[in-house]
């Protein structure tokens, strides 16, 4: 993937994957201040998390340690959505995400990464069909996925559920999401 980063006279930096959720992501960088601080706090953070629906938790409870869940109603067309304000964009390269159930149930298997500039067009990044990276034997199973071909940078990142999860039910439950890639804070 080809970046013409040098072109924006606004700061950039660079948030490479290395491993699911080890501190070096964008999430990680702007929930905790920059890394100023060892705990990620939503309520003093750059981003904001939405979801479609409430059921389980908070939308928030996404950007907090692992052990949090949060979910969307079983409906059709249940979504995620990060936003990394105004203040950011983002060429996003990898993305993780973490199951949000103690038990190995109603696990994410179809859905697309779509991104936007403006939350009103949609661009598809990466589509999940039958994807069973999160169903592994573990509890709070994490998985993460490349994004290639496209060199856009966004502002909003929305998980869009296509399908029926593991439980046959169209709810998302996650725990935990990472993306990586070039940050671009405008001026």
């Amino acid at each position: 993937m080809l970046f013409y980063v040098f072109l924006c006279p606004n700061k950039t930096e660079i948030f490479t994957y290395n491993e699911d959720f080890d501190k070096r992501g964008v999430v990680y960088h702007l929930t905790t201040i920059y890394g100023k601080t060892s705990q990620a706090n939503p309520s003093s953070t750059q981003i904001v998390v939405t979801r479609s629906s409430d059921r389980k938790g908070h939308a928030e409870d996404l950007l907090k340690k692992r052990g949090t869940v949060s979910g969307t109603k079983d409906e059709e067309g249940s979504s995620w959505c990060v936003d990394l304000t105004e203040k950011y964009v983002l060429f996003l390269t990898h993305y993780t995400l973490r199951h949000g159930c103690e038990k190995r149930q109603s696990v994410l298997l179809n859905w697309r990464l779509e991104g936007s500039l403006h939350g009103r067009r949609w661009t598809t990044l990466k589509n999940h069909e039958n994807d069973h990276g999160l169903n592994k034997d573990r509890s709070y199973c994490t998985c993460t996925w490349a994004i290639d071909g496209n060199s856009n940078a966004f502002r909003y990142f929305r998980i869009f559920q296509t399908g029926k999860n593991s439980s046959d039910r169209f709810g998302i439950f996650l725990s935990g999401i990472e993306l990586c890639g070039v940050l671009i804070e405008k001026g």
